[in-house]
């Protein structure tokens, strides 16, 4: 199972949202997910992309979940 996959559907609907603003981003980020299986594998910036063009508030988010991708993905 691909990242992608385990994507949590609130998250991938708000990267779906917006899709036609940022296509090449959205893109990029889709692409990732699609050939990665494990959060660890990502980049501070696939994360920080994630994060950025799904309008997450980081300011809620703990450290545990930024570290484990929980914020992010069903595991």
């Amino acid at each position: 199972m691909t990242l992608y996959d385990k994507l949590k559907p609130e998250i991938k609907a708000k990267l779906e949202a917006n899709y036609t603003e940022y296509k090449v981003s959205i893109d990029y980020i889709f692409n990732k997910l699609q050939t990665k299986d494990r959060y660890s594998e990502l980049t501070i910036d696939d994360v920080r992309t994630l994060n950025t063009f799904t309008n997450s508030e980081l300011h809620q988010t703990t450290q545990m979940e930024l570290m484990y991708g929980d914020h992010l993905f069903n595991n």
